[in-house]
């Protein structure tokens, strides 16, 4: 094995101050339709922190910040959700909160915000994550305002000047495409590395199909693994109104005759076979070029994710176990038409500055935000995904992808995997809307 770089050994000085993670936690991963997202998102947060501070007894008041990403900052996930989440969840008034947006890779960089934050010395504990409802605030309803004169909402479009760039508008012509939105990025480069493998759409749409069939095995056998990131809430069953049941206090109530547990996430299909799969159909694209489904897509999802970091001096001096450190982040920018080729750069990058190759790492988490990514991500990188590092516990194909916590959970994942197993390093990564890419390599504070 080749010698690692960590990241902050490289740039600081004070090894007391090393950000270290202390504790991670998340919800179940709601579906369209499901449970979870009978939820406020704040209170989907407030879940996960108070389940951080019943766990880890210290003075809260330690926190420096509260630092919670979410892409659809409206509704009850608007008006700093940091800081409004910190405040129901009855933290102390003296933590300040913050909401961040970086598209798919928003609770990566939650994390990285708070790591920064304790590296460079301006708080010694904070904590962190993302969430998202988008089953009541589906993507890109932010870009909604209402229209007094029309009476009704309506879209913003993104800035044309967009289409000016040089860089943009070159791309545009080399791909003979338009600016538009995720999933036509995930059908314009599922053809590119369609073509550039070789495949016919036959043989591509089977290996698309056959991924996420492997996701969703992943996922529903990997259960028990899984589970242990996972602090179950109790959601609130509906009415005959087919509104939430709440109590006397318009609570959601600890109590089966008004609530469910919901323990595991709810996404995966034990009942997914090839044949359904192969009988989906296409959702964009002319039939004779069409490959992308429903069912090779993640699906809509609702969710929060939370982490604890402090510094390695404080966490000691606390008695809390230290769980995990970061060895290399990076966040890169890629090309805005295909949008979604994030990985390939980044993840080369992160093992690059850390002094380390594919074969150091355990665990291999790349977001199955579409299945045409993994395969163009895996083919460039040298990755097969039939490989037991890779995505072990399913990805979001299976699982779901509630965009602001997503980076938070595959860190937390990895952690877990690692912990687990008794292996030292992992790497996890993300394809990022309007063409960026993250890329995160963890190490187990305890390997075997």
């Amino acid at each position: 094995m080749t010698s690692p770089v960590n990241m902050y050994e490289k740039y600081f000085k004070d090894p007391q101050r090393e950000p270290v993670m202390v504790d991670y936690v998340r919800t179940p991963i709601g579906r369209r339709k499901g449970t979870v997202g009978r939820h406020r998102g704040d209170d989907l947060v407030v879940h996960c922190f108070q389940t951080i501070a019943n766990r880890n007894e210290f003075d809260l008041s330690l926190i420096g910040d509260s630092i919670i990403s979410c892409n659809s900052q409206i509704g009850d996930c608007a008006l700093d959700i940091g800081r409004t989440s910190a405040l129901a969840a009855h933290f102390p008034v003296s933590i300040p909160g913050m909401t961040i947006n970086r598209q798919c890779a928003s609770g990566a960089q939650s994390v990285m915000s708070a790591w920064q934050a304790i590296a460079s010395g301006i708080h010694d504990a904070v904590i962190c994550g993302g969430v998202e409802v988008q089953n009541r605030y589906p993507i890109m309803s932010d870009s909604y305002v209402f229209d007094t004169e029309q009476n009704k909402p309506v879209m913003v479009a993104p800035n044309k000047k967009i289409l000016t760039n040089p860089e943009v508008a070159a791309k545009l012509k080399e791909y003979k495409t338009s600016f538009a939105g995720q999933i036509n990025s995930a059908h314009d480069l599922g053809l590119h590395w369609m073509n550039k493998s070789g495949k016919t759409l036959e043989e591509f749409r089977l290996e698309v199909d056959s991924l996420s069939f492997a996701s969703h095995q992943k996922a529903i056998n990997t259960w028990d693994e899984r589970a242990r990131e996972i602090e179950p809430i109790w959601c609130p069953k509906l009415g005959d109104d087919g509104n939430p049941m709440l109590d006397e206090n318009n609570e959601v109530a600890k109590d089966s005759r008004l609530s469910v547990l919901t323990e595991r996430d709810e996404a995966p299909r034990p009942d997914t076979t090839m044949e359904k799969l192969a009988s989906l159909r296409t959702i964009i694209g002319r039939k004779s070029k069409a490959f992308l489904t429903a069912g090779n897509s993640c699906p809509t999802s609702d969710g929060a994710a939370v982490q604890l970091w402090m510094t390695r001096k404080l966490a000691e001096e606390l008695g809390l176990k230290i769980r995990a450190s970061i060895v290399s982040y990076v966040v890169v920018g890629t090309d805005p038409i295909l949008q979604l080729t994030g990985p390939i750069k980044a993840m080369p990058l992160a093992l690059e500055r850390a002094n380390m190759t594919f074969d150091d790492m355990s665990f291999i988490e790349v977001n199955e935000a579409f299945s045409s990514v993994i395969f163009a991500c895996c083919f460039e990188l040298g990755i097969d995904w039939k490989d037991p590092r890779f995505n072990p516990w399913g990805g979001a194909i299976a699982l779901g992808h509630p965009t602001g916590a997503t980076g938070t959970r595959l860190i937390g994942t990895n952690v877990h995997q690692l912990e687990q197993s008794g292996k030292e390093f992992a790497i996890s990564s993300m394809c990022v809307g309007l063409g960026m890419g993250a890329a995160t390599i963890v190490r187990n504070e305890h390997p075997k």
